[in-house]
């Protein structure tokens, strides 16, 4: 069933040609699946593609920012290209000094309260209004997606630090990840460029017998 959908993600059209059930009670636009829930598992483990482009993001910068977001009880990295995950299942990652950038999860509950709170406080941090994309490419066939269309051996990348290279030609900041045992490849980047880089990524899983997967058999992988 399609949920009314306040958000809309930048590949929202291809999304919903595909027919698939919306994540429901939340207003992200995010897909819980395409298919049904083991063909989703298979495919996450093998070579899946997922869009999180939906989720809630938000960029600080300024001196005082690392100390604000500690006070918000933020676990925040120590040097440039470190991640964290935030509590509600999202991430935190430091893109230079004094410069972050946060992703809720699709429990949605860290970005938003940060939100809340910047705007409510006098403060002199600079928020950074992000509209990125963001993709998982998941599964043992996923670092020859990669390699086929990034300059770096991203195989051998370490996990949980960002990278910042081109995929495909597109700028990315990419996070290596782990879903249990499955390899897993987080990609922000500028969100115009988002419907190219779905296509053409979606094409190079097909060859291989992967395909798009929704956000629940992620939720799933990474429950406690």
């Amino acid at each position: 069933m399609t949920e009314t959908i306040n958000r809309q993600s930048p590949i929202q059209q291809l999304l919903a040609d595909r027919r698939p059930e919306w994540m429901s009670q939340t207003e992200l636009p995010l897909v819980l699946r395409f298919q049904d829930e083991a063909a989703e598992e298979s495919l996450m483990q093998r070579l899946g593609l997922c869009d999180f482009s939906g989720l809630p993001k938000l960029g600080l910068k300024g001196v005082e920012a690392g100390d604000w977001l500690r006070a918000q009880g933020v676990d925040v990295p120590n040097s440039t290209y470190e991640t964290r995950r935030l509590s509600d299942g999202g991430w935190i990652g430091c893109l230079g000094k004094n410069e972050y950038l946060l992703e809720s999860s699709p429990a949605n509950e860290v970005v938003p309260t940060l939100n809340r709170r910047l705007h409510s406080e006098s403060n002199r941090l600079l928020r950074v209004e992000r509209q990125d994309a963001s993709f998982l490419l998941t599964g043992s066939l996923a670092p020859g997606v990669l390699a086929q269309t990034c300059g770096i051996n991203i195989a051998e990348a370490s996990p949980g630090r960002l990278i910042l290279t081109r995929v495909a030609g597109v700028s990315c900041v990419v996070l290596p990840d782990f879903l249990e045992e499955t390899r897993a490849y987080r990609l922000w980047f500028d969100c115009s460029y988002a419907v190219y880089l779905w296509e053409t990524l979606l094409n190079i899983c097909a060859e291989s017998g992967g395909d798009a997967i929704g956000v629940g058999v992620i939720i799933a992988a990474t429950l406690p």
